[in-house]
């Protein structure tokens, strides 16, 4: 077998082309005709090339590329709408993102794409698995469905290649559908897939479980589109049609396709648990990800067909060749883990003893020892060796030599209210502090870049950085570096060399679904069907279900077990700084509930930085709500010179304090605005089809 590149080129009706590289014994061929095509290599080819232009949001998405397909497949992903939803802060886009709009054409030329097997392939009854090939064609066109459907409402739904007629263009033009009709199509077709398609397939490609799993997630964002959508957005109906917005009397049953479809890939996928030290063993997800049992369908890059750029990118600039830095989860998201200080009235970090002083660190990495080692694989921590032996080196500045940790006292210094104090040398807590202790000698740091810091401090014949080689970019440094004090580690290649870690070199495989969010979407649908009158479903009792669910992801992720069905509950969630209500740990995530509020804290904390959440906020209708004002956190620490040792690299560990708070740079507020729960059909497409309707907000 040899691997080749096709290019098919407006063969058997169709529009566009696309390339596709896949293993084929076959003469290679740039004009190809349905001859060429209705063959199992030929069928084969054509699928990949369908696959390969799926409309992902991996390591080739970036939001501010102006590329034809809405930031789908560009080179360099240096912008990502993880930024607008609590997860991180990247420096280069610190305000809000959105996801890249007018995703449209590019998706009907898949669309057209599929449907042209789907229409020729039962002429050709003497091909083997016909029928298999037409399930995963359904499969494909489900999947851009969904994509759009979950950013305009209803579609046009196209089931045939469309022919051109040259004297009459109005052939083409097709009004769009309801957005419950959308919906039910895209279901439809999931169903014809798990019924026609193979249980087990090659890796990168759809199978009956696949498309399952697929299934709840669609479901999933139907159900709560019908049951949250128009208590924030107004339905849109024209002529009788509603456009945008489900009915809410549909979502239980939406509900229960979810919950079906979840339940459906039980015993043929499973949480990942090879490993017994559970920090490694959550890292193992990405970084053995074609050989676990949780994966359930991943994009392949390697470096004959299709790298990325994530490691060049996104790791502390220290460990790359280029770029840098753009991956700095914030302390908003960090608090939601079990194992740190947290004031259970607040849900905020707050590392103070009882008389209200900073709790002192016997060192760098003491603090994250006892942290959920879901948080200990998401990010790379202080005093961690990476890439052949980076040691990760994060501080805020420190106290000199005079300043005794076992003896001198400190109760907080800055301001940490969510709105206000957002630089330590403009802003502190003065009522503590009458003078600044970044100006009095108390605290010093560096004013340099803290890779390249020159004046160092000084004691006892040790010469220590004031700041961290990895950071935190202060107000008053310069450099790069993060924002909020932590650096990411999902997805990074933690072994790859320095010299390697440059663009195009990354080859570690997109996850698109694995099992952990299967179980969280069958454990959600089992929370709203038990709150909505579906107590029981299908013989299972709907609550019981949700907590064996979150428990499940919370054992494999080390996390505090639920303790009783009765932690499930409907009682008031917990908010966050002055909204309204009571504050406890979680309040950052808005829920209508505590069930509803731990379930989504879950899900922030399983599935971060896997372009999850931020269709989550969208579809729970909370995002504006949630991010309103928002302005990012970060954990700053502080490490004191007396007692401090220095290894061979220069790096120093002492005792430490950590300190919470605005980030001093990238703190701009965040704001969600209502009528972005909808994207605005694109004015070509109105122009180019008189059939199609507007939506509300355009």
């Amino acid at each position: 077998m040899k691997k080749i590149c096709l290019m098919i080129i407006a063969c058997m009706g169709l529009t566009g082309w696309f390339t596709s590289c896949v293993d084929l014994d076959i003469t290679p061929k740039t004009i190809l005709t349905a001859e060429d095509i209705y063959n199992e290599s030929g069928i084969k080819a054509y699928m990949a090339g369908m696959y390969n232009h799926l409309p992902m949001e991996d390591f080739h998405y970036d939001t501010n590329s102006n590329g034809l397909q809405a930031g789908y497949f560009s080179n360099i992903n240096v912008w990502t709408y993880w930024n607008a939803t609590g997860e991180m802060v990247n420096r280069n886009n610190v305000g809000r993102q959105r996801h890249r709009t007018g995703y449209w054409s590019e998706g009907f030329k898949i669309i057209r794409q599929a449907n042209t097997l789907i229409s020729d392939l039962p002429n050709y009854p003497e091909l083997n698995a016909q029928s298999g090939w037409i399930a995963e064609a359904k499969f494909i066109r489900a999947y851009v469905y969904f994509q759009l459907a979950k950013r305009y409402g209803g579609l046009p739904i196209i089931t045939a290649p469309q022919a051109l007629d040259a004297n009459d263009e109005t052939t083409l033009w097709v009004a769009r559908e309801s957005h419950v009709d959308t919906y039910d199509f895209i279901l439809k077709d999931l169903d014809d897939a798990i019924e026609g398609m193979s249980e087990t397939s090659e890796v990168g490609r759809a199978n009956k479980y696949v498309a399952a799993a697929f299934k709840s997630r669609v479901a999933l964002h139907a159900a709560t589109t019908a049951r949250y959508g128009s208590m924030k957005y107004p339905d849109w109906s024209v002529d009788g049609v509603m456009l945008q917005g489900i009915p809410s009397d549909r979502a239980n049953g939406y509900f229960k396709q979810a919950w079906d479809a979840a339940k459906l890939v039980e015993g043929h996928y499973e949480l990942h648990r090879a490993n017994a030290d559970k920090t490694a063993n959550y890292a193992e997800i990405w970084e053995k990800a074609e050989s676990n049992k949780e994966n359930i369908w991943i994009r392949k890059y390697d470096y004959t067909m299709w790298t990325h750029s994530f490691d060049a990118i996104y790791v502390p600039p220290r460990m790359t060749t280029t770029y840098g830095d753009r991956y700095n989860p914030t302390l908003d998201w960090v608090e939601l883990f079990d194992g740190l200080p947290v004031n259970p009235n607040t849900g905020h970090f707050s590392a103070f003893d009882e008389n209200g002083h900073y709790i002192v660190y016997d060192n760098c990495h003491q603090l994250w020892d006892g942290a959920e080692p879901r948080l200990r694989a998401n990010l790379l921590l202080p005093g961690q060796i990476v890439k052949g032996g980076f040691k990760v080196d994060l501080r805020a500045g420190i106290f000199p030599e005079n300043i005794d940790p076992d003896v001198d006292k400190f109760k907080k210094f800055s301001i940490d209210d969510g709105a206000d104090g957002s630089n330590y040398r403009a802003q502190w807590n003065k009522e503590d502090y009458p003078t600044n202790p970044f100006a009095d000698g108390i605290i010093i740091n560096s004013t340099a870049d803290p890779r390249t810091q020159i004046d160092l401090y000084e004691t006892n014949g040790l010469r220590i950085y004031k700041n961290g080689l990895d950071g935190p970019k202060m107000s008053n440094n310069g450099g790069n570096n993060t924002l909020t004090g932590f650096h990411g580690r999902k997805h990074i290649d933690i072994t790859m060399p320095l010299a390697q870690t440059a663009l195009d070199q990354s080859t570690q495989p997109w996850i698109e679904i694995r099992y952990g969010e299967v179980l969280l979407n069958r454990a959600e649908a089992a929370i709203e069907l038990a709150q909505n009158g579906e107590a029981n479903y299908n013989g299972v009792n709907m609550q019981e279900d949700a907590f064996t669910c979150i428990n499940a992801v919370r054992d494999r992720a080390g996390a505090n077990l639920l303790t009783s069905t009765a932690e499930l509950s409907t009682d008031a969630a917990y908010t966050n700084w002055n909204r309204p209500g009571a504050k406890g740990p979680g309040g950052f995530v808005e829920a209508p509930n505590r069930a509803l509020q731990i379930l989504r804290v879950e899900r922030y904390k399983e599935l971060a930085f896997e372009s999850k959440i931020y269709w989550d906020l969208i579809r729970w209708f909370t995002y504006d709500t949630q991010i309103n004002q928002y302005r990012k956190r970060g954990l700053y620490s502080f490490m004191f010179a007396k007692g401090a040792t220095v290894d061979e690299s220069g790096i120093p560990d002492g005792k430490y304090i950590y300190d919470a708070k605005n980030t001093e740079s990238g703190s701009d507020r965040l704001t969600f605005p209502v009528n972005d729960y909808y994207e605005g059909i694109p004015g070509d497409e109105l122009k180019n089809n008189p059939m199609l309707q507007k939506n509300r907000n355009q």
